[in-house]
């Protein structure tokens, strides 16, 4: 993997991401994301994507952009659920997590 050039960025994120999908499982009533936590969580994975995206050639980077671009999709849609938030958002955390982890091997 090339080595990220703002890898605390990433970690920050990671950890934004984190919080943001501690909020979603206290909404585990709902059955709607609301609009405010929606909104966050699609310009977090925005983030995440802008930050990767000097690393496109590498494999596991776009699998990262991916699963950030899908979660953006999941929570834009009208009414977003909370499950489907929650699944997109496990799949993107566990892979920026190994993102963090091969660049921190890299250095």
């Amino acid at each position: 993997m090339t080595r990220h050039p703002h890898p605390e960025k990433l970690s920050l994120l990671s950890s934004h991401l984190d919080e943001l999908f501690s909020r979603v499982l206290g909404c585990g009533g709902l059955k709607a994301l609301p609009q405010d936590l929606a909104d966050e969580i699609a310009a977090t994975a925005g983030e995440v994507m802008i930050e990767l995206a000097g690393l496109r050639g590498d494999e596991l980077a776009r699998g990262v952009i991916e699963d950030a671009r899908r979660l953006r999709e999941v929570v834009r849609a009208a009414g977003p659920e909370t499950a489907r938030a929650a699944e997109a958002g496990r799949a993107l955390v566990r892979d920026l997590r190994l993102v963090i982890r091969e660049d921190r091997r890299a250095a």
